[in-house]
């Protein structure tokens, strides 16, 4: 009886700690697929892919860095940026560059 009991107890731990360390993807993982953003007005789709981003209504792609866990640093035609990336959900994208907040919404 004693036996049964550690290990049911034995297992509950395992299940606990198991669900507990499962966390979701990466923002490395999250980043890459295809987002819909506004800037200056006008609807563009940013695909980012591991290493580069591709404006596609432009057809024009520049490289991209993570430079750590939050930020990213790309060079758009000559001019370097850094971003901090936050994620409100897996959908909804946010880059904060010198004080300027994006929204940018996953395309499906």
């Amino acid at each position: 009886m004693q036996a049964t009991r550690v290990t049911g107890i034995a297992a509950i731990c395992l299940l606990v700690a198991a669900c507990a360390s499962n966390q979701g993807p990466s923002k490395q993982v999250l980043i890459q697929g295809a987002w819909q953003a506004e800037f200056e007005g006008q609807a563009m789709t940013l695909q980012y892919d591991v290493e580069e981003i591709t404006v596609r209504e432009f057809g024009i792609s520049f490289p991209y860095e993570w430079i750590d866990d939050d930020h990213i640093r790309l060079n758009a035609l000559g001019q370097e940026v850094v971003s901090r990336v936050e994620f409100e959900s897996d959908d909804i994208m946010l880059q904060t560059t010198e004080g300027e907040t994006q929204e940018m919404r996953r395309v499906r």
